[in-house]
């Protein structure tokens, strides 16, 4: 179990939880305050990036919560985890980001939609 890995994955609940808290639904902010204690327990956090992984995770840590309430907890603790986890484009080497900018440059030439 690495440090690092649990402080990406609760930086990434901590941030969601302040976004509920500024102006999301008493649901909502339950919802991310469920998953941000649930996060502190996981040995692998990276696992949560499979939705049935978080899913088996949350019904096992919490026997007495409603399915809906376990699904969304689940889906947060996933989608979380996608985010700290999978390399996003920040991350990407100068190379790769030249490539990948050419590649855009084409698919606009041609005109066809790209996502930016």
């Amino acid at each position: 179990m690495s440090d690092s890995n649990h402080v990406l994955l609760q930086s990434e609940l901590a941030d969601e939880l302040n976004r509920m808290q500024a102006g999301g639904t008493s649901y909502r902010l339950e919802t991310a305050q469920l998953a941000l204690a649930l996060s502190r327990h996981v040995s692998v956090p990276e696992s949560l990036r499979d939705r049935e992984m978080a899913r088996q995770y949350v019904r096992s840590s919490l026997h007495d919560l409603q399915d809906d309430r376990a699904e969304d907890v689940a889906k947060m603790l996933s989608m979380a985890a996608r985010r700290a986890y999978n390399n996003p484009e920040s991350t990407f080497s100068v190379d790769m980001k030249v490539k990948l900018e050419e590649k855009r440059n084409r698919f606009k030439v041609r005109g066809l939609r790209v996502k930016s």
